[in-house]
Parts: structure tokens; sequence; C-alpha cells
């Protein structure tokens, strides 16, 4: 861009990780309608981001920082972390809310998570109604190593970072604003590796990411044994009949999903042509993660 755009108005920006490229939103609020002012992608450099993992969060971010001097201005933005990075789990504490939760989590972090609590970032939320003194969570953590020195070089004295959050949770939120049912399961693949988020009542509460194999036979055999393996896991834990299954459409997977294999009723679900078309990226539907990320700012008031 020649010249720095006026801001006053917008009211966010997104950015998501991909392998190759990085995606860019700005959102425009006004007369409460909210609209996408300016989207980019971002090629990036080798050996920052590996099969949807963080590599070299530090020169990553840096690079990025460079290349939106010019188009954050002083918008707060959200960030999306590869979701290959993150970890969930359901979870119960005895604990009468969520601040006294994630304060008891210093005691017991490692009995959920694969790494101590101080080399952590982590987030709660409640699952369900709770049972009894104990309160139902899911747990989100990531391990500090490459996702802080990310967040800190991209951070400039003109950006601040609104939020972070895995790109699965971005994206689940996106198709979670137009999939009418209440419980269903939300398939993507992406950067080598299945999502999946179970969705009841409008909240995530089961979020799975697997690394798929590069082979056509062994991608769609793979795939539906996890899709069904999800499937059971919320079956256990939730109770009640299978959720249908929503596959996002992804013109880049190796082999059309045979949905006679799967344990529930599937349908592919094309994500162009569903989000509001203000919120739609020009000439590319898969930024579903970057929509959901600008819907953190569409409704704020």
């Amino acid at each position: 861009m020649l010249w720095k755009r006026r801001t006053e108005r917008c009211a966010g920006a997104a950015l998501a990780l991909r392998d190759r490229c990085a995606c860019y939103g700005e959102l425009l609020r006004e007369g409460g309608r909210a609209r996408l002012v300016n989207a980019d992608k971002i090629s990036l450099p080798d050996g920052v981001v590996s099969r949807g993992h963080l590599v070299d969060g530090a020169a990553l971010g840096a690079f990025l920082r460079r290349k939106l001097a010019f188009r954050w201005g002083r918008l707060p933005f959200a960030v999306g972390i590869p979701s290959a990075d993150c970890i969930f789990q359901l979870f119960s504490l005895p604990a009468a809310d969520l601040e006294e939760a994630r304060a008891s989590m210093a005691w017991c972090f490692s009995d959920y998570f694969p790494f101590d609590f101080g080399e952590a970032l982590f987030d709660l939320c409640e699952a369900a109604a709770p049972a009894g003194a104990r309160l139902n969570l899911v747990g989100a953590a990531c391990a500090k190593a490459q996702v802080v020195p990310f967040l800190e070089s991209l951070r400039g004295s003109r950006g601040r970072v609104f939020a972070a959050e895995p790109q699965i949770v971005a994206s689940t939120r996106a198709f979670a604003s137009v999939i009418a049912a209440e419980r269903f399961l939300l398939v993507m693949a992406r950067e080598g590796s299945l999502h999946c988020a179970f969705v009841s009542e409008g909240s995530g509460l089961v979020f799975r990411s697997v690394a798929l194999p590069a082979e056509e036979f062994a991608w769609n055999s793979q795939m539906c044994s996890e899709i069904n393996r999800t499937l059971d896991y919320v079956s256990e834990n939730f109770g009640g009949t299978a959720p249908p299954v929503y596959i996002a459409k992804d013109a880049s997977a190796p082999a059309a999903l045979p949905f006679g294999d799967l344990r529930a009723a599937a349908r592919e679900i094309d994500f162009d042509g569903l989000c509001p078309a203000a919120l739609v990226p020009p000439a590319d539907p898969g930024w579903y993660d970057v929509v959901g990320l600008l819907l953190r700012f569409a409704h704020e008031d």
C-alpha cells in the first residue's frame, strides 16, 4: 500500500497463519453494520511455520510487524494461533467460579497438559452446568516457547494485540454463526491436519487437531477414523444421539470423503455464501478463520 489508510471507524483487524502465508483483514462498523474493508494475503518466509506449527515465532512476528506497519494503524487486532500448537481438555475442578478454577490450575496444571504451568498460556471456560461442588470446564493451552516470542515481536507501537486464540476456535465461531443445528460436529482439513470441533447450544466443547498422512488412501481412511473417534468421545461424554457432521469444503483435499464410512449423518458445507457477504474476503472463501476472528469485533458495544 502506498498511503496510510484512515482507521478511526474500524472496529478491529484479524491475522490468521497458514504454512505459506498469513491472512489479514480489517472490519469496519458503521450504523450498526459490519463489513470487511481490507483483506490481504502475505507470503511467509521459509522456516517460520511448518505443517501448522510455529517454528520461529520471533522471526515470524518481526516479519509480519514490518509487513503490517501501514495496515493496522491504531487498530486492536485478534491473532489466530495455529491449532496444532494448542491442546484442549475437558475436566472438572472443585471450584466456586472460573476465577477460583484458574487460580487452582497452578497446582494441578500438569494433570491435564503435557508441560509445566509456568511454561504455558492457557484459558478456561465452563463446559456445562456445575456438577455439585465441581465446575465442568474446557481448557485450552499452548507452550510459551514459540507463541510468546511471536506475540511480543508482532506487537508494535501502533498496533495492539486485542486477543489471541486457536484458529480452530475462530473457524468454529464463523461456521456456528450460520449453522442452525443446536449440536453439531464441524470438521476442517487444513495444513496437513484434521480439525474437529463439537458445538452444543452455541458453545464449542471439544476441539481436536490430528496430523494427516500425505498419501491419498491413508488420508481418506484416517480422516474417517478420526471423525468417528471424535463422535464416540462426544457420545461418551455428552450423551444423546450422534450429532450431524459438517465437513468444510476444501479444494486442496486429495480425495473426497466417503460419507458412508461415518457413524453420523454428514454433509459438505461450503463457506462461500454462508457467511454474510460483507465479511467474506473477495475470491477466497477459505478465510473462515479470519472471519471468525473478526466476529469478535462485529457485535461489541
